[in-house]
């Protein structure tokens, strides 16, 4: 099933772009699943993740625009069309 995910800010430049579609298999899949899919590469790993499989405190995610701890927090499941969106800390001044 296709998902699309958006990425904000300092994000776009690192997932190459400001939104990308990506393809997930039907059965099950789940937040964790997108973010490991994702995150190909050490520096997005990085960016991303703590030492483990738990996204950093400061990362933001939404899933049709409600935030993922409203639902079941990484172990949201997606579906088909669903639309994710990444967002780091934003600063100013």
């Amino acid at each position: 099933m296709r998902i699309k995910v958006k990425f904000l800010a300092t994000l776009k430049e690192l997932f190459g772009g400001e939104e990308k579609e990506i393809e997930v298999a039907a059965d099950g899949s789940n937040i964790l699943d997108l973010l490991n899919l994702l995150c190909d590469s050490p520096q997005r790993r990085q960016k991303i993740f703590e030492h483990t499989d738990k996204p950093r405190s400061y990362i933001q995610i939404f899933k049709n625009r409600r935030p993922i701890q409203s639902l079941d927090g990484i172990h949201t499941k997606l579906a088909e069309g669903d639309v994710i969106v990444v967002v780091p800390p934003v600063f100013g001044g």
